[in-house]
């Protein structure tokens, strides 16, 4: 909610513009999402294990606590 005051509008003296609600544009974004699993065993957070990313060459691969290299 905001107020608007133009001084002097027209043949008025003033003039105010109240309760204007400004729409703005929402951006859609586009995602893709993809579930978290060690990409050799397949497991994720659902069977009870922790997944680590790793950043391999320009790549990043998930691995689960038990596959993950040093």
């Amino acid at each position: 909610m905001s107020q608007i005051l133009i001084p002097e509008f027209g043949k008025a003296t003033s003039l105010l513009f109240q309760d204007l609600y400004f729409v703005v544009k929402k951006t859609p974004v586009k995602t893709t999402t993809q579930e978290a699993t060690c990409i050799i065993c397949q497991k994720g957070l659902e069977d009870g294990v922790s997944v680590t990313a790793k950043r391999i060459g320009m790549k990043l691969r998930l691995f689960c606590q038990y596959h993950i290299p040093e």
